[in-house]
């Protein structure tokens, strides 16, 4: 991924934070017919401090799972954040071309498969995570636990260590900073958290 020094975010922690807001994927392997892709939910598991690791589970009919099997290269998962295309109209002057502002990370490693109890432990996760904003929410007491563990014969459960990550924040970092903050200003009211997230990767830049 082509990354501007400029779009860096300003910390690794960061980039993490927009996994962790927006953990539905793309991942993606390279096999001997060509790249295989699956979108799924990857959880950052937060409860390691020695490594980064991504948590989910793909169906066992997916023809994806082979190259997962027998790897010849990295995986890579890709997440996407907080975007919007910018007309110039918004900028004071005018003066600028229209653009995208834009949030990504792709993470590089290698699956390790996770047995049932571990499966199970992160479909608890996974299930928490999604329902825990919602008013309401559902939890898997309300159903007999045999129908969460009969379907554990149809999918497979993994682990996906990252040995390397870029992110990408492209943010109006390399544009006037009035310009960038108009746009902030401007998305606002719609993408709260791509406003944020411009406010901050400008936050001590020169006028």
């Amino acid at each position: 991924m082509f990354v501007r020094p400029c779009w860096r975010p300003a910390s690794e922690q960061d980039a993490i934070d927009l996994i962790e807001r927006n953990p539905w994927a793309l991942l993606v392997s390279n096999g001997p017919d060509g790249p295989a892709a699956t979108n799924l939910p990857l959880l950052f598991d937060g409860g390691r401090d020695d490594k980064k690791v991504l948590l989910g589970h793909i169906a066992r009919a997916n023809r994806h799972l082979d190259l997962l099997r027998n790897p010849t290269a990295d995986a890579l998962a890709i997440f996407e954040g907080p975007w919007s295309y910018v007309t110039a109209s918004w900028y004071p002057k005018r003066d600028m071309p229209s653009t995208y502002y834009y949030t990504a990370v792709h993470c590089y490693g290698r699956v390790v498969f996770q047995t049932d109890e571990e499966l199970d432990a992160s479909l608890e996760s996974l299930t928490r995570r999604m329902e825990t904003p919602i008013p309401g929410g559902w939890s898997t007491s309300e159903i007999p636990r045999s129908e969460i563990t009969r379907r554990f014969s149809s999918i497979v459960g993994f682990a996906f260590h990252v040995d390397r990550m870029e992110a990408k924040f492209k943010l109006g970092q390399d544009e006037p900073l009035k310009d960038a903050l108009a746009v902030a200003d401007r998305v606002n009211g719609s993408n709260g958290e791509l406003s944020a997230l411009i406010y901050r990767q400008n936050a001590g830049r020169d006028s």
